[in-house]
């Protein structure tokens, strides 16, 4: 009918600046995934990670020889990566997994922080950590006792069930510690109505000295730790009595007047790597097992004299030589300056 318009209703799409925006912010969530890893391969190895904790409802870091720096990028990028995701909605949102796996891999005790934060806040509903062979001493052990700790509301459990720490360097000050607080923890709670189970600390394959006296004097201090599990205990410790030799401490390095003398606080002797060290017991280096045995040959020095010898006679002949050319060219001037002369003195008389 004339006059009259007819419209089409047309589904909104986004524009072309608008999809470019988009593609730009997907390319700056990536770029940003790799800044904060620290390089593409760490990048490509958290998105791998995460799809396998989607997947099979745990985190598994195990047996890759991670240091403490490759779990600060990897553990950074997993929290960047939940946030771009959109899995990360709220502040704080626990992951999906039941378990987190960190064994064999290389974390000390200056790495440990980043991998306990990140067990109770995005880890925080997994019930098993395993920390298994990796190389956690006893400075590591505060850091630990925040895992035995009573979690916040955020988790869906106030505990974890197990604490998994075999083939360690732990000692007897770091395991008292961490049995200490897992029993005080739990105890606090054991009038209530849901009394939370005991905790599973595997401490065995460390380098705990007596561990059977060590757990005859916690318990005489009220302390529910048993090697064999029991239901009035608050933590159990299975193979505790399987122990390696506590690792030797370093000698004291004393400092000042009354030091006493130590040959290898001053490193190795490059004359002895060398061969040519006639200081013998009196050299304040290393003799180490490189260089010439038997504390070097006096004959070298010798020859290291001769050498030096050579050099100085080589550079006398050169400078002999030298001078000999010098004199030789002022010769040749004066000569050649006196046949000028007489040169045009003849032709003047002429």
């Amino acid at each position: 009918v004339e006059g009259t318009s007819h419209t089409r209703d047309v589904p909104d799409c986004p524009s072309l600046g608008g999809v470019l925006h988009m593609a730009s912010e997907r390319m700056s969530d990536r770029e940003a995934l790799v800044k904060i890893c620290g390089g593409e391969d760490m990048a490509r190895r958290v998105e791998r990670v995460w799809d396998e904790m989607m997947d099979k409802k745990r985190l598994d870091l195990s047996s890759q020889r991670l240091n403490d720096e490759d779990f600060s990028f990897l553990l950074k990028g997993m929290h960047m990566f939940a946030r771009t995701s959109g899995f990360q909605t709220e502040r704080i949102k626990p992951f999906p997994i039941e378990e987190l796996d960190f064994s064999g891999n290389e974390l000390t005790h200056k790495g440990i922080g980043d991998v306990v934060q990140f067990a109770r806040t995005q880890g925080s509903d997994a019930t098993l950590i395993d920390l298994s062979d990796n190389r956690l001493d006893d400075e590591a052990a505060s850091e630990l006792a925040r895992l035995v700790k009573n979690y916040s509301s955020i988790a869906t459990h106030s505990f974890i069930h197990q604490l998994l720490l075999s083939g360690n360097n732990l000692g007897k000050n770091g395991a008292t510690k961490l049995i200490q607080y897992a029993h005080w923890e739990r105890d606090r709670y054991k009038n209530e109505r849901e009394p939370p189970q005991f905790l599973k600390l595997d401490l065995s394959d460390n380098c705990i000295e007596r561990p059977a006296d060590l757990i005859d004097d916690l318990k005489s201090k009220r302390i529910k730790c048993t090697s064999r599990q029991d239901d009035e205990c608050t933590v159990y410790l299975p193979d505790f009595m399987d122990q390696r030799d506590p690792m030797p401490d370093p000698p004291p390095r004393s400092s000042g007047p009354s030091r006493t003398f130590n040959r290898y606080d001053s490193g190795e002797c490059f004359d002895f790597q060398k061969g040519r060290c006639g200081r013998g017991s009196a050299c304040r280096f290393s003799h180490g097992g490189r260089g010439g045995g038997g504390g070097g040959s006096r004959g070298r020095d010798y020859d290291r004299r001769d050498d030096y010898d050579r050099r100085e006679r080589r550079r006398d002949y050169s400078d002999d030589d030298d001078d000999r050319d010098r004199r030789y060219r002022r010769d040749d001037r004066d000569r050649r300056r006196r046949d000028d002369s007489d040169e045009r003195d003849r032709r003047r008389r002429d």
